[in-house]
């Protein structure tokens, strides 16, 4: 808040939505803390959307975009989602090893994968998310039934490998053409910032290596930004509590800082 304020971007802290996590941490009970957190998170995004405003959340995991993405939609149900992860985060209750939400946020606003939900806590979600209007950038690490989730949905996804061949600025065209061709749609963007290589980002649960550079992270950000539709940002998955050290911390932080910048134009800003 204070960069941005430095640099003339008006910026309002609407504060912090905090669970208190109870002694029961069943998969239950954690799916239960979850759908009720979310629902907040639905409400303050598009209350802020409603307003004029760019929503900007900081996780916390990826479960948080359940709600996130659920409220983007209900204020713009045309905008489009670009997932930028290691991992697709498009299991569902039965597909799911864990039960763990934060593998499941993605499928929860996608009609097409409503199952149901054992517990009335998400009784407020409506999915409305098309699966044409999703696209993935950065997956290495996706399960087997979520692959076929998005051959089935005909979900556009980009991988590393793909990154590889074409290049991040290819890659990105050909992404933000996937899911608006016309080039009209408003944007939410979700990163994860186990999208960029652990040498990069070490401070995160799930860190795949293989992944993409801080400068590809940071050009995939300059780009959406520069369409001028983005609307709506996360950035999640930012652990300094799993540094090995405070460097490892400290470098996790400040890569997601400049994520962040760049996203809302100001890549050339010093970086941190």
């Amino acid at each position: 808040v204070t960069r941005l304020s430095a640099l003339g971007c008006p910026v309002t802290d609407h504060g912090d939505v905090m669970v208190l996590r109870g002694e029961d941490q069943t998969p239950p009970a954690r799916q239960k803390e979850v759908a009720k957190f979310n629902h907040t998170a639905h409400n303050m995004v598009k209350q802020m959307l409603d307003q004029g405003h760019m929503a900007l959340t900081l996780g916390g995991d990826h479960s948080i975009a359940l709600g996130t993405v659920a409220g983007h939609l209900a204020s713009d149900p045309d905008c489009v989602v670009i997932w930028v992860d290691a991992h697709a985060d498009i299991n569902t209750i039965t597909t799911s090893n864990s039960g763990n939400m934060h593998g499941m946020p993605v499928s929860f606003n996608i009609k097409q994968l409503q199952e149901h939900f054992p517990h009335p806590e998400l009784s407020w979600l409506t999915p409305r998310l098309a699966p044409s209007s999703i696209v993935y950038v950065g997956l290495r690490d996706v399960e087997e039934e979520e692959k076929k989730v998005l051959r089935n949905l005909n979900i556009a996804a980009f991988y590393m490998e793909d990154v590889d061949k074409l290049g991040i600025v290819k890659v990105v065209e050909k992404a933000l053409a996937s899911v608006d061709p016309l080039g009209k749609r408003n944007i939410h963007l979700s990163f994860d910032i186990d999208a960029l290589d652990p040498a990069e980002a070490p401070a995160t649960g799930t860190a795949v290596r293989g992944g993409l550079t801080l400068r590809e992270g940071l050009t995939l950000c300059d780009m959406v930004h520069s369409t001028g539709r983005l609307r709506a940002m996360d950035l999640v998955e930012v652990n300094p509590s799993l540094a090995k050290e405070v460097k490892d911390a400290d470098r996790t932080v400040n890569a997601a800082n400049n994520i962040i910048m760049a996203a809302l134009g100001f890549r050339s800003s010093p970086p941190f």
